[in-house]
């Protein structure tokens, strides 16, 4: 029995580990991409608004006409822009002030692709319902229960447009449960998740358009 604790207790350790290096590698990793990104956006020429496009919201949409919702007004073509970096397609940058973040958004979403930085889960911009998650590890999305109640987020596209947020307020949503995660997005403009520490639950922060 010693000699089998011992075993477990190794393991264990190596797993913590193993864990602790992989999520030091990816916040490393994603500095490089930031920069990438920060450049390519400074290279772009200033943004010309086209007073002919409408309001491409799902809240428009939706036949709500409330004249104190904001508008938000995104070419298709900046709106599904992506930059191939080794490999990978990044479509903007998620800046949390409050946590001192910069992180690149993968335009795809798989499992692989979220070992490498935050991931576009869902939706898009331009129609107020995008759901960006990531791994809980320190440098991604470890402390985003810390974020209060009208703390900004900000969102800038590959074309340099920053769109701000708050945040709304916070749902604990079961690991496998899509549909909640998916849902209520007449009520939330962007949405950011993580896992628990146990995996089961999903730390969900609902973001309004500022």
């Amino acid at each position: 029995m010693i000699v089998v604790g011992t075993l477990l207790l190794l393991a264990a350790v190596s797993l913590v580990v193993f864990n602790w290096r992989v999520a030091s590698s990816a916040a490393e990793g994603v500095k490089d991409k930031v920069v990438s990104l920060q450049e390519y956006i400074r290279e772009q020429p200033p943004i010309v608004e086209d007073s002919s496009l409408s309001d491409n919201s799902s809240h428009a949409e939706s036949g709500t006409d409330d004249s104190s919702q904001p508008e938000l007004v995104i070419p298709e073509e900046e709106e599904y822009e992506a930059l191939d970096l080794d490999g990978n397609f990044y479509c903007g940058l998620l800046t949390i002030p409050k946590l001192d973040l910069e992180l690149p958004v993968i335009r795809d979403y798989s499992l692989s692709n979220m070992s490498i930085a935050p991931t576009r889960y869902a939706g898009s911009i331009g129609r107020r319902d995008m759901i960006i998650c990531a791994h809980n590890y320190a440098g991604f999305f470890l402390y985003l229960d810390r974020l209060q109640q009208g703390d900004e987020i900000i969102y800038t596209t590959l074309r340099g447009r920053q769109i701000h947020y708050t945040v709304g307020w916070f749902e604990l949503i079961a690991g496998y449960d899509s549909g909640s995660m998916l849902a209520g997005s007449d009520g939330w403009d962007l949405t950011l998740f993580t896992c628990t520490w146990s995996g089961w639950s999903r730390v969900t922060a609902r973001c309004v358009l500022a």
